[in-house]
């Protein structure tokens, strides 16, 4: 396996899903694109990067290296999606708590992004390489732990594999005030991770700093309708998880992403560091 022929495949997936990328607005009368078509990033599996995410202070102890959920591996990929400018634009210009756009945007990338992985995988698989999807069949749980955060009360999610510090180690961006990977492609986005078991050259990080590619505007502080985004204190995860609760009353849908709109990272690296 080589990177051209994993490229080739991870094309021809994508094309291959692309009845599914598509949401329909029931209010608008349209159907629009989900998502655009992947950046990707490579790291090795044995990367000590991975075992630093057993801190408590960065992951914690349920955190499981890719060698310990395949020990076979050799690879990690990750391919980051982002939302395309037509989702994005209507949930940036929208002034009420969701928009129409967002809820069946995001309430439908699932299935894109889930059928993008199993026909990635079957595609490798008839190459010869052996492949796991670290996410599914998991039975290691996720704790959290209750602290303060300032003077407010925050979560600490101790969980089995992130996916954005995932994204880290294999180039493909670093964080954001709001907690997001901000990418060539912005931080609106969604990501899916494959361990295979055949050796592909890691992506060079061009960072050193888990932060290096923010900005530090303050833009997603402003963009918070609970202002749980703050530049001492980042992302509040705990008054996160309690709006996602609010909104899914109301709507049954509840991402809010209003920090991912919006702000000078939603689509690209922020000019400053560019």
């Amino acid at each position: 396996m080589d990177k051209k022929l994993f490229y080739s495949l991870a094309e021809r997936t994508f094309e291959g899903v692309k009845d599914l990328n598509v949401a329909h607005m029931p209010i608008e009368g349209v159907d629009l694109p989900i998502l655009d078509a992947p950046i990707i990033g490579f790291a090795a599996a044995d990367d000590p990067l991975f075992d630093s995410f057993k801190d408590p202070k960065i992951i914690g102890s349920n955190f499981l290296t890719p060698l310990e959920r395949m020990p076979e591996a050799k690879t990690v990929v990750v391919f980051y999606f982002s939302f395309t400018e037509e989702i994005r634009s209507r949930h940036r210009a929208c002034t009420e708590a969701q928009s129409e756009a967002w809820n069946e945007g995001y309430g439908g990338h699932g299935k894109v992004v889930v059928a993008f992985a199993k026909g990635m995988m079957a595609a490798l698989e008839n190459e010869g390489v052996g492949v796991v999807n670290p996410t599914w069949d998991m039975e290691h749980p996720t704790t959290t732990t209750p602290f303060f955060n300032g003077d407010e009360d925050d979560l600490a999610f101790n969980v089995p594999w992130s996916t954005r510090h995932v994204a880290f180690v294999a180039g493909l961006g670093t964080f954001g005030v709001h907690k997001h990977i901000i990418t060539e492609k912005g931080c609106c986005g969604a990501m899916v991770t494959l361990l295979l078991d055949c050796e592909l050259e890691p992506t060079p990080r061009a960072y050193t700093d888990p932060y290096e590619y923010c900005s530090h505007c303050g833009a997603c502080t402003t963009r918070c309708p609970l202002h749980a985004i703050t530049m001492e204190h980042l992302r509040n995860l705990k008054k996160c998880a309690g709006r996602t609760r609010e909104l899914m009353a109301i709507s049954g849908k509840g991402n809010c992403a209003k920090c991912m709109v919006g702000v000078p990272c939603e689509a690209g690296i922020p000019t400053k560091h560019a």
